[in-house]
């Protein structure tokens, strides 16, 4: 993924605009516009093709007064289940993402938006966070780009869109046109075209989300209960909870090769029998019977299904 507008992009930009950006092979076909000869491409077979690249042209973004220069990189992403990134020169890009359902796109989706606000908040940088900018759509947030430097008089910005089991994501490059759109604007415009060019992506599971059940088992009280979500790697502190004790979380592939799925509790009574369990899809991960000694820890790497 591009880092920000350099001096050097400055230079390519005009270098580029001077030439013509045709060549490309982004335009929509010669029917001012429409969509190319076949059809906004689609998923095949269920996955997302480097050919969807092609859901948004140069002519798209020309209409919002943006161009967009020539490709970069239109692939499959690497060490994700099913998901796309079309580059271009200076930052603008698109992706594409499907999970096999609603539930884990919007789990994805969630987990973007808070380290998108972790991220700005953590280098001071200033934000125009909007949600629900886009028609048509589950949840949808406009801000500054994420990965923009916080002082660029050329400030990029993107958005992400969810629609069922879909999350799309475009980032628009901080070199406007001379009668550029205001960023909003230009990018629920694209996001919404991407929406109506496959109308039927993620409106439907295809699969189903995993789950990962955390156990204590014993009697009485658990002074403390700690555990990490297996998607985020957060920890949740449980105090005083009533046993035998269980939570479900969602366990989403991401692309990681593996997480840590780890639960310890400690009993009120040091002379307590308590033990744990962690399991996938209803399946035992790691155990440890119940035991006197009032502390319980199940610890283990764990592959997630994809």
């Amino acid at each position: 993924m591009k880092r920000g507008a350099t001096l050097v992009s400055l230079v390519l930009t005009a270098a580029l605009t001077a030439c013509g950006s045709g060549s490309s092979g982004g335009h929509a076909s010669d029917s001012g516009g429409g969509p190319p000869k076949g059809g906004w491409p689609q998923p095949v077979n269920g996955q997302l093709t480097p050919q969807m690249c092609g859901l948004l042209t140069d002519d798209d973004y020309a209409k919002y007064g943006h161009e967009r220069l020539p490709v970069i990189s239109q692939k499959r992403v690497d060490n994700a289940p099913n998901a796309i990134d079309c580059l271009y020169t200076t930052s603008d890009e698109l992706t594409l993402g499907l999970q096999p359902t609603a539930e884990a796109a919007k789990v994805q989706y969630a987990a973007g938006l808070k380290d998108h606000k972790e991220r700005l908040a953590e280098d001071h940088r200033p934000t125009v966070l909007a949600t629900n900018v886009v028609q048509g759509a589950d949840e949808s947030w406009f801000d500054y780009w994420t990965l923009g430097t916080a002082n660029s008089q050329f400030k990029e910005y993107e958005i992400s869109v969810r629609r069922g089991s879909l999350v799309v994501g475009i980032v628009l490059s901080g070199l406007k046109g001379k009668k550029e759109k205001d960023p909003r604007t230009v990018l629920t415009g694209l996001a919404g075209l991407v929406l109506q060019r496959i109308p039927n992506v993620g409106r439907t599971d295809t699969g189903k989300t995993h789950k990962a059940e955390f156990a204590v088992a014993g009697a009485g009280r658990a002074r403390q209960i700690a555990f990490n979500d297996p998607t985020s790697g957060e920890v949740t502190t449980l105090k005083n909870v009533k046993l035998p004790w269980h939570v479900e979380k969602p366990l989403i592939y991401t692309g990681q090769t593996q997480v840590m799925l780890n639960l310890s509790a400690t009993s009120s009574s040091p002379l307590a029998a308590i033990g744990c369990n962690i399991s996938v899809d209803g399946k035992t991960v790691v155990q440890q019977q119940p035991r006197v000694g009032g502390f319980a820890n199940c610890m283990r790497p764990f592959t997630p299904p994809k």
